[in-house]
């Protein structure tokens, strides 16, 4: 119901039929009422919902990640949506109940190509330290000249909702020339799950590489 505030030449607030009285610092306002949706959401659309609704789970714990990684992809769009976008179309594999994430097409990160020709993953389970050695393709790091960049490794517990990287501290720092990079597992109560990441980024500016997915550890 609109309101008439002192008299009929006075300001109007509130609902009358069809339009609503809106009063601001700048002054009185008629808007149409939104319009209510009866239907029913299409199964294209609830499929739609739901693809998004897994890929924005992890994307959104991932975020401060994301921000290094999609970066220069996504410019000048912000990090988040070029993440989104990138792997609703390429990460997701449709199953009878539903979809899942395809873990070996996830990125964390998008540039130039991974560099990565093989790795090794050893867990030190006393110390709970991971430790990741590589072996690089000599040509892509000539021609992208990465030789210099950070590596960059990630840990994603998907089930717990955990994340594990080291800080780019100077003591954390490993060029990709190194070919090896230490992270330290946090302990927790139960046994967990992570998806392994690495990717480069550049030390000073915008540059990085694809994300690689290294497989799963159990800790």
């Amino acid at each position: 119901m609109a309101i008439i505030k002192n008299g009929v030449n006075g300001t109007v607030s509130g609902k009358a039929g069809s339009v609503v009285f809106v009063l601001t610092k700048t002054g009185n306002y008629v808007r149409a009422l939104p319009r209510i949706k009866k239907r029913e959401p299409s199964p294209e659309q609830l499929l739609s919902r739901t693809r998004f609704k897994i890929v924005r789970s992890h994307i959104s714990l991932l975020n401060p990640i994301i921000k290094i990684g999609f970066k220069a992809y996504s410019y000048p769009k912000r990090a988040y949506d070029g993440a989104m976008s990138y792997n609703l179309n390429e990460a997701l594999i449709q199953k009878e109940d539903g979809f899942e994430v395809n873990w070996l097409k996830f990125m964390i990160a998008k540039g130039s190509p991974n560099p990565i020709t093989s790795y090794t993953m050893d867990f030190d389970q006393e110390n709970r330290v991971l430790r990741v050695t590589w072996e690089y393709d000599a040509y892509l790091e000539k021609k992208f000249d990465t030789r210099f960049y950070d590596s960059f490794l990630v840990l994603y517990n998907a089930a717990c909702n955990g994340v594990e990287y080291p800080l780019l501290t100077n003591d954390s720092k490993n060029s990709l020339i190194t070919g090896k990079q230490d992270i330290i597992i946090s302990k927790h109560g139960k046994e967990a799950t992570y998806e392994v990441y690495i990717f480069f980024v550049e030390s000073y500016g915008g540059g990085n590489t694809d994300s690689l997915h290294l497989g799963s550890v159990k800790v």
